[in-house]
């Protein structure tokens, strides 16, 4: 059961003590520890004192707003007050003898940063300023769970099962979820980017709620070997509402059991499912240390059509491939398939990015016509950052383009780089609304470079993807395989060089 509460505040520190008690019961009754409560107290003291600052004496209130479900705790702030000024580079205020408290891994980051698992800014125009907290609520270790069944780590050299007959299925049954746990930790041990995969309880919930729909590989013994899974709304996608399009992943097959078709036949079982659920299209991500998923997705028809660099931290490990020990980052391709025959659309892209563009639009099979006499509006801007602790990165969501787009960027980015300190963010804006060439002006001003395009990505619109790398990165480690991701690869590499000469 859900529980929601609110709680209205003047904008002045003698106010602090209640909305840090509020958010200490809320956390009580998500279950968390001592550690992980003083974390989210002194975060919710770094998001009330950042409002009261920026206050100056306001009689606006500020509201609090604590939800505590099956999955987190989320706390929410909303304000009216000015916007955060982008030129600000004040750090939020440490004590010293409170963080040695929390010990939680990472302190010297931003304190939203090492407690919050995502932490979203929203600027609203003339509705005000969000700052909305998720801490994803404490779940057993799969590996207690297991014991002493599971070893200590990944069996890589696990004996070849026998031949048998399998079955694919949607997951469901109450014992499914632990099971699909231990077989990600035979395959990855604790190296695989999704932390949800590890977490049972989780997995459960996810798929209830309808963000995610797992498929399982079983042998007819009813022994879980696979798991393959669409998410709606997930990583990489920032649709604020409405979903059209679903991200396939969580794809892994029990070592002692591949070889034999099972991800295929997964895969064939997941996009039945999301045309049922009226999908248009799917799309995956697949990584640029080896070609192999990357290939898997062109033979089920996927075309590559965007690039995203430093994506994942560098703790992934394939089975039988050599890591090249760099510590860089590792980089995704976007794949999409479309689920139906794609209808035309107009877009009104950046003069300059508008052959690769529309050569994009040719390769995914989707007829596009170019405008580019809309004027974005003269209104305020709408724009979304949100901070991804698992993968250490930002993500910008634009929705309206209005003539203050450089100033709300700017600060959207600041919220990001300086408060959580990302330094690889990722900005989207939608490529079918007026004042993408003035958006993606603006970015660039900031040092963003292209990324490429994403369909269906924004409530069924399609979108131009920017990105930001503040770190040393190599493209002559990254493999692709279709003649299309090497022209792409190329043209973000150019495109890099090019912001950075400004």
């Amino acid at each position: 059961m859900d529980l929601k509460s609110t709680l209205h505040l003047p904008a002045r520190m003698e106010a602090l003590p209640l909305g840090q008690g509020f958010a200490r019961e809320l956390a009580l009754l998500a279950g968390f520890d001592d550690a992980r409560i003083n974390a989210i107290h002194l975060a919710c003291e770094e998001a009330f004192v950042a409002i009261v600052n920026r206050a100056a004496g306001s009689e606006n209130p500020v509201v609090v707003s604590g939800e505590v479900t099956p999955l987190a705790l989320v706390l929410t702030f909303n304000d009216r007050e000015m916007l955060p000024d982008p030129d600000e580079d004040a750090l939020p205020r440490f004590d010293a003898g409170r963080l040695d408290e929390i010990e939680l891994a990472g302190l010297g980051r931003m304190l939203i940063r090492a407690a919050a698992d995502e932490a979203l800014w929203e600027s609203m125009g003339r509705e005000g300023n969000r700052l909305c907290l998720t801490f994803h609520r404490t779940r057993p270790d799969v590996t207690e769970r297991a014991a002493p069944k599971i070893p200590e780590r990944a069996d890589r050299d696990a004996p070849r099962a026998p031949e048998q007959d399998y079955r694919v299925r949607r997951a469901g049954n109450e014992g499914d979820w632990f099971r699909i746990a231990r077989v990600i930790y035979r395959a990855y041990g604790y190296t695989h980017p999704s932390d949800d995969l590890y977490c049972p309880d989780r997995l459960r919930e996810l798929n209830r709620a309808g963000r995610l729909l797992s498929a399982v590989a079983e042998t007819l013994a009813g022994e879980i070997v696979g798991h393959y899974a669409l998410e709606l709304g997930g990583l990489g996608q920032v649709a604020a509402g409405r979903c059209e399009v679903a991200e396939t992943g969580m794809a892994v097959v029990d070592p002692a059991h591949r070889g034999r078709g099972l991800m295929e036949q997964m895969r064939e079982f997941l996009e039945v499912e999301a045309r049922a659920l009226g999908l248009r299209g799917l799309f995956s991500q697949p990584v640029t240390s080896h070609v192999i998923s990357q290939r898997v997705n062109e033979k089920f028809g996927g075309h590559c059509c965007a690039l995203s660099l430093a994506f994942l931290a560098d703790n992934l490990r394939f089975r039988a491939m050599k890591r090249d020990g760099s510590g860089q980052r590792e980089s995704c391709l976007l794949y999409f398939k479309p689920l139906e025959p794609p209808e035309s659309r107009r877009i009104d892209p950046p003069s300059h990015h508008r052959t690769m563009l529309l050569d994009t639009y040719r390769e995914c099979g989707i007829p596009v016509v170019a405008d580019e006499t809309a004027a974005p509006d003269a209104g305020e801007s709408r724009v979304s950052a949100r901070y991804l602790s698992a993968l250490d990165l930002g993500m910008i969501r634009i929705e309206t383009v209005g003539s203050d787009i450089a100033t709300v960027l700017r600060s959207a980015r600041n919220e990001l780089c300086r408060k959580a300190g990302a330094r690889v963010l990722y900005l989207t804006v939608r490529l079918t609304r007026p004042g993408c060439a003035e958006a993606c002006a603006a970015a660039e001003r900031l040092g963003f470079f292209y990324g490429g395009l994403a369909p269906h990505f924004d409530e069924g619109e399609d979108v131009l993807r920017m990105q930001y790398v503040d770190t040393a990165f190599d493209f002559g480690r990254l493999a692709v395989a279709a003649p299309f991701a090497g022209r792409l690869l190329a043209y973000v590499e150019a495109d890099r060089r090019r912001v950075e000469q400004w």
